[in-house]
Protein backbone atom coordinates (compact mmCIF):
# COMPACT_ATOMS: atom_id res chain seq x y z
CA UNK A 1 0.00 0.00 0.00
CA UNK A 2 1.00 3.31 -1.53
CA UNK A 3 1.98 6.22 1.05
CA UNK A 4 -0.07 9.37 0.92
CA UNK A 5 1.14 13.12 1.92
CA UNK A 6 -1.44 14.75 3.87
CA UNK A 7 -0.78 18.17 3.62
CA UNK A 8 -2.67 21.17 6.15
CA UNK A 9 -4.57 22.14 3.34
CA UNK A 10 -6.14 19.28 2.23
CA UNK A 11 -9.52 17.99 3.90
CA UNK A 12 -8.98 15.22 6.69
CA UNK A 13 -6.20 16.69 7.79
CA UNK A 14 -6.67 16.14 11.56
CA UNK A 15 -7.71 18.78 13.64
CA UNK A 16 -5.78 17.45 16.31
CA UNK A 17 -2.90 18.01 14.85
CA UNK A 18 -3.44 21.89 14.80
CA UNK A 19 -3.65 22.09 18.09
CA UNK A 20 -0.25 19.83 19.12
CA UNK A 21 0.94 22.50 16.92
CA UNK A 22 -0.17 25.46 19.19
CA UNK A 23 1.54 23.77 22.11
CA UNK A 24 4.59 24.24 20.09
CA UNK A 25 4.44 27.42 18.52
CA UNK A 26 7.66 29.21 19.89
CA UNK A 27 9.59 26.75 18.13
CA UNK A 28 7.53 26.39 14.84
CA UNK A 29 5.15 29.24 14.46
CA UNK A 30 7.56 31.65 12.94
CA UNK A 31 9.32 29.00 10.88
CA UNK A 32 6.81 26.69 9.12
CA UNK A 33 2.86 25.85 9.17
CA UNK A 34 1.94 22.31 10.53
CA UNK A 35 3.40 19.24 9.33
CA UNK A 36 2.35 16.94 6.79
CA UNK A 37 1.11 13.42 7.60
CA UNK A 38 2.41 10.39 6.14
CA UNK A 39 -0.41 8.26 6.32
CA UNK A 40 -0.92 4.63 4.82
CA UNK A 41 -5.03 3.24 4.94
CA UNK A 42 -7.15 5.30 5.80
CA UNK A 43 -7.84 6.94 9.16
CA UNK A 44 -10.94 5.31 10.85
CA UNK A 45 -13.65 7.56 11.95
CA UNK A 46 -14.48 6.33 14.61
CA UNK A 47 -13.42 8.51 17.94
CA UNK A 48 -9.49 6.85 19.11
CA UNK A 49 -8.12 5.90 22.37
CA UNK A 50 -4.54 5.77 22.64
CA UNK A 51 -3.02 2.70 24.69
CA UNK A 52 0.03 3.17 25.72
CA UNK A 53 2.51 1.77 27.80
CA UNK A 54 5.77 -0.21 28.72
CA UNK A 55 7.69 -2.29 26.16
CA UNK A 56 8.24 -4.62 29.44
CA UNK A 57 5.10 -5.18 31.16
CA UNK A 58 3.66 -7.74 32.99
CA UNK A 59 1.64 -10.82 32.13
CA UNK A 60 -0.93 -9.19 34.49
CA UNK A 61 -1.14 -5.61 32.74
CA UNK A 62 -0.46 -7.42 29.17
CA UNK A 63 -4.06 -9.60 29.87
CA UNK A 64 -5.40 -6.29 31.16
CA UNK A 65 -4.27 -3.98 28.24
CA UNK A 66 -5.41 -6.87 25.94
CA UNK A 67 -9.13 -6.73 27.28
CA UNK A 68 -9.24 -2.98 27.67
CA UNK A 69 -8.79 -2.90 23.75
CA UNK A 70 -11.06 -5.07 22.68
CA UNK A 71 -13.67 -3.61 25.29
CA UNK A 72 -12.92 -0.19 23.83
CA UNK A 73 -13.36 -1.84 20.04
CA UNK A 74 -16.46 -3.46 20.82
CA UNK A 75 -18.04 -0.40 22.15
CA UNK A 76 -17.60 1.43 19.29
CA UNK A 77 -13.70 2.95 19.60
CA UNK A 78 -10.95 3.28 17.53
CA UNK A 79 -7.86 1.83 19.26
CA UNK A 80 -4.24 3.69 18.74
CA UNK A 81 -1.00 3.16 20.09
CA UNK A 82 2.78 3.57 19.06
CA UNK A 83 3.06 0.05 17.28
CA UNK A 84 6.07 -0.72 19.66
CA UNK A 85 6.84 -4.24 21.77
CA UNK A 86 4.44 -4.65 24.89
CA UNK A 87 1.35 -2.89 25.25
CA UNK A 88 1.49 -1.37 22.27
CA UNK A 89 1.65 -3.98 20.28
CA UNK A 90 -0.99 -6.17 22.10
CA UNK A 91 -3.29 -3.76 22.27
CA UNK A 92 -4.09 -2.85 18.21
CA UNK A 93 -4.07 -7.13 18.44
CA UNK A 94 -6.61 -7.37 20.73
CA UNK A 95 -8.72 -4.31 18.63
CA UNK A 96 -8.32 -6.26 15.45
CA UNK A 97 -9.88 -9.54 17.07
CA UNK A 98 -12.82 -7.23 17.99
CA UNK A 99 -13.39 -6.23 14.65
CA UNK A 100 -12.32 -2.57 15.46
CA UNK A 101 -10.26 -0.57 13.09
CA UNK A 102 -6.99 0.53 14.76
CA UNK A 103 -4.13 3.08 14.04
CA UNK A 104 -0.52 3.29 14.87
CA UNK A 105 2.20 5.92 14.98
CA UNK A 106 5.52 5.52 14.28
CA UNK A 107 8.19 7.28 14.78
CA UNK A 108 9.77 7.04 11.23
CA UNK A 109 8.87 6.18 7.60
CA UNK A 110 5.88 3.98 7.10
CA UNK A 111 8.13 1.71 4.70
CA UNK A 112 10.22 0.55 7.98
CA UNK A 113 7.71 -1.22 10.05
CA UNK A 114 9.99 -0.27 13.88
CA UNK A 115 9.63 -3.00 15.39
CA UNK A 116 10.31 -5.01 12.22
CA UNK A 117 8.07 -8.31 13.97
CA UNK A 118 5.48 -6.23 13.72
CA UNK A 119 5.11 -6.19 10.15
CA UNK A 120 2.58 -8.91 9.81
CA UNK A 121 0.80 -6.26 12.48
CA UNK A 122 1.20 -3.43 10.40
CA UNK A 123 -0.08 -5.50 7.48
CA UNK A 124 -3.31 -6.28 9.19
CA UNK A 125 -4.23 -3.17 10.37
CA UNK A 126 -4.04 -1.38 7.04
CA UNK A 127 -6.41 -4.65 5.86
CA UNK A 128 -8.89 -4.14 8.63
CA UNK A 129 -9.15 -0.89 7.62
CA UNK A 130 -6.92 0.88 9.94
CA UNK A 131 -3.87 3.54 9.29
CA UNK A 132 -0.30 4.30 9.76
CA UNK A 133 0.67 7.58 10.11
CA UNK A 134 4.16 9.18 10.64
CA UNK A 135 5.52 12.74 10.48
CA UNK A 136 7.96 11.38 8.07
CA UNK A 137 8.64 10.09 4.82
CA UNK A 138 9.10 7.08 3.41
CA UNK A 139 13.38 6.19 4.16
CA UNK A 140 13.34 7.51 6.88
CA UNK A 141 15.29 5.85 10.36
CA UNK A 142 13.77 5.70 13.35
CA UNK A 143 15.70 7.35 15.76
CA UNK A 144 15.16 8.62 19.61
CA UNK A 145 14.28 11.94 18.71
CA UNK A 146 11.52 10.83 16.82
CA UNK A 147 10.00 8.61 19.16
CA UNK A 148 9.97 11.78 21.19
CA UNK A 149 7.43 13.59 19.28
CA UNK A 150 5.60 10.82 17.54
CA UNK A 151 3.99 10.28 21.49
CA UNK A 152 2.68 14.11 20.72
CA UNK A 153 1.07 12.86 17.57
CA UNK A 154 -0.68 9.88 19.31
CA UNK A 155 -1.99 12.07 21.89
CA UNK A 156 -3.23 14.77 19.42
CA UNK A 157 -4.93 12.07 17.05
CA UNK A 158 -6.48 11.25 19.81
CA UNK A 159 -9.98 11.70 22.25
CA UNK A 160 -8.06 10.21 25.16
CA UNK A 161 -4.73 8.69 26.04
CA UNK A 162 -5.40 5.94 28.34
CA UNK A 163 -1.70 4.65 30.57
CA UNK A 164 -1.93 0.70 31.12
CA UNK A 165 1.27 0.53 32.92
CA UNK A 166 4.84 2.58 32.89
CA UNK A 167 8.04 3.08 35.13
CA UNK A 168 8.53 6.24 36.51
CA UNK A 169 10.62 7.53 33.36
CA UNK A 170 9.01 5.69 30.51
CA UNK A 171 8.12 7.01 26.94
CA UNK A 172 4.27 6.63 27.65
CA UNK A 173 4.07 8.88 30.05
CA UNK A 174 5.61 11.31 27.62
CA UNK A 175 2.20 11.03 25.62
CA UNK A 176 0.79 11.45 29.10
CA UNK A 177 2.55 14.92 28.99
CA UNK A 178 1.23 15.83 25.59
CA UNK A 179 -2.67 14.46 26.19
CA UNK A 180 -2.56 16.47 29.66
CA UNK A 181 -1.03 19.34 27.83
CA UNK A 182 -3.97 19.02 25.29
CA UNK A 183 -6.85 19.52 28.09
CA UNK A 184 -7.34 16.03 26.65
CA UNK A 185 -9.08 12.97 29.22
CA UNK A 186 -5.69 10.92 30.78
CA UNK A 187 -6.73 7.97 32.32
CA UNK A 188 -4.37 5.46 34.35
CA UNK A 189 -4.47 1.72 35.34
CA UNK A 190 -3.59 2.34 38.94
CA UNK A 191 -0.78 0.03 40.15
CA UNK A 192 1.50 0.35 43.74
CA UNK A 193 4.13 2.83 43.92
CA UNK A 194 6.57 0.15 45.07
CA UNK A 195 6.11 -1.91 41.60
CA UNK A 196 8.71 -0.14 39.36
CA UNK A 197 7.01 -1.04 35.91
CA UNK A 198 3.81 1.09 37.52
CA UNK A 199 5.25 3.50 39.31
CA UNK A 200 5.05 6.06 36.63
CA UNK A 201 0.84 5.57 36.90
CA UNK A 202 1.33 6.65 40.34
CA UNK A 203 2.55 9.11 39.75
CA UNK A 204 0.20 10.66 37.09
CA UNK A 205 -2.68 9.93 39.39
CA UNK A 206 -1.02 12.53 41.67
CA UNK A 207 -0.95 14.53 38.22
CA UNK A 208 -4.18 14.04 38.35
CA UNK A 209 -4.99 11.42 35.89
CA UNK A 210 -8.17 8.95 36.42
CA UNK A 211 -7.87 5.35 37.55
CA UNK A 212 -8.62 3.25 34.91
CA UNK A 213 -10.14 -0.23 36.87
CA UNK A 214 -12.45 -1.97 34.43
CA UNK A 215 -13.74 -1.33 30.96
CA UNK A 216 -16.88 1.03 32.38
CA UNK A 217 -13.87 3.31 33.68
CA UNK A 218 -12.58 3.68 30.43
CA UNK A 219 -15.99 4.63 28.98
CA UNK A 220 -16.88 7.16 31.68
CA UNK A 221 -13.28 8.63 31.13
CA UNK A 222 -14.56 9.08 27.43
CA UNK A 223 -18.29 9.97 27.63
CA UNK A 224 -16.87 12.83 30.63
CA UNK A 225 -16.38 16.50 30.04
CA UNK A 226 -12.24 17.09 29.24
CA UNK A 227 -10.46 18.19 32.77
CA UNK A 228 -9.14 21.80 32.57
CA UNK A 229 -5.69 22.23 30.97
CA UNK A 230 -3.33 22.75 33.54
CA UNK A 231 -0.45 25.09 33.36
CA UNK A 232 2.54 23.52 32.12
CA UNK A 233 4.53 21.15 34.18
CA UNK A 234 8.54 20.73 34.53
CA UNK A 235 8.92 17.95 31.50
CA UNK A 236 10.07 14.38 32.91
CA UNK A 237 12.84 12.84 32.05
CA UNK A 238 13.01 10.49 28.54
CA UNK A 239 13.75 7.69 27.66
CA UNK A 240 15.34 6.02 24.98
CA UNK A 241 12.90 3.66 23.21
CA UNK A 242 14.04 0.70 24.76
CA UNK A 243 13.05 1.87 28.11
CA UNK A 244 16.74 1.31 29.73
CA UNK A 245 18.24 4.68 30.23
CA UNK A 246 17.78 7.91 31.45
CA UNK A 247 18.30 10.66 29.02
CA UNK A 248 19.89 13.83 30.72
CA UNK A 249 20.72 16.95 29.15
CA UNK A 250 24.33 15.95 27.75
CA UNK A 251 23.44 12.60 26.68
CA UNK A 252 22.82 11.63 23.06
CA UNK A 253 22.50 14.65 21.29
CA UNK A 254 23.02 14.58 17.60
CA UNK A 255 25.57 17.51 16.54
CA UNK A 256 23.16 20.23 15.93
CA UNK A 257 21.01 19.99 18.81
CA UNK A 258 24.29 19.72 21.05
CA UNK A 259 25.60 23.09 19.19
CA UNK A 260 22.23 25.18 20.06
CA UNK A 261 21.97 23.47 23.65
CA UNK A 262 25.47 25.35 24.14
CA UNK A 263 23.66 28.01 22.74
CA UNK A 264 20.80 28.70 24.94
CA UNK A 265 21.69 30.40 27.66
CA UNK A 266 19.48 31.16 31.25
CA UNK A 267 17.73 34.38 29.64
CA UNK A 268 14.92 34.05 27.07
CA UNK A 269 16.60 33.79 23.45
CA UNK A 270 14.59 34.53 20.27
CA UNK A 271 15.19 31.49 17.41
CA UNK A 272 16.61 34.22 15.05
CA UNK A 273 18.97 35.36 17.84
CA UNK A 274 19.75 31.62 18.50
CA UNK A 275 20.27 30.72 14.69
CA UNK A 276 22.68 34.10 14.08
CA UNK A 277 24.62 32.47 17.49
CA UNK A 278 25.24 29.18 15.74
CA UNK A 279 25.07 29.89 12.36
CA UNK A 280 22.00 27.26 11.31
CA UNK A 281 19.21 27.51 9.19
CA UNK A 282 16.06 28.20 10.72
CA UNK A 283 14.47 24.74 10.13
CA UNK A 284 17.78 23.08 11.52
CA UNK A 285 17.34 25.39 14.77
CA UNK A 286 14.21 24.24 15.33
CA UNK A 287 14.57 20.79 14.59
CA UNK A 288 16.91 21.15 17.38
CA UNK A 289 15.12 23.21 19.90
CA UNK A 290 12.22 20.72 19.33
CA UNK A 291 13.79 17.86 20.71
CA UNK A 292 15.75 19.53 23.63
CA UNK A 293 12.33 20.84 24.52
CA UNK A 294 10.40 17.43 24.73
CA UNK A 295 13.86 16.21 26.85
CA UNK A 296 12.64 19.19 29.26
CA UNK A 297 16.59 20.83 28.76
CA UNK A 298 15.29 23.54 26.85
CA UNK A 299 11.77 25.35 28.42
CA UNK A 300 9.95 28.17 26.22
CA UNK A 301 9.71 31.41 27.51
CA UNK A 302 7.52 34.45 25.34
CA UNK A 303 6.92 33.24 22.16
CA UNK A 304 9.73 32.06 19.58
CA UNK A 305 12.35 32.26 22.89
CA UNK A 306 13.82 29.78 25.17
CA UNK A 307 16.04 29.44 27.78
CA UNK A 308 18.07 26.41 29.25
CA UNK A 309 15.85 24.83 31.89
CA UNK A 310 17.51 25.45 35.67
CA UNK A 311 18.85 22.35 37.14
Amino acid sequence: MDTVRLSPTQLGYPAGMRELWRIWRGLLAACAPPPALYVRGVLPARRGVALVGTRKPSAEALAFARRLAAGLGEAGYAVWSGGARGIDGACPEAALGAGAPTGAVLAGGLDRPYPEEHGPLFERVLRQGGALVSLYPDGTPHRRPLFLRRNGVLAALTAATIVVQAPHISGARSTASAARRLGRPLGVVPHPPWCPHGAGCARELGLGARPINQISDALGLLAGPSPPRPQPEPAAPLLHPGDTEIVTENQALDSEEQVVFEAVGPAPQHVDELCRATGMSCSAAVRALLTLTLRGVVVEGPTGHFRRRPL
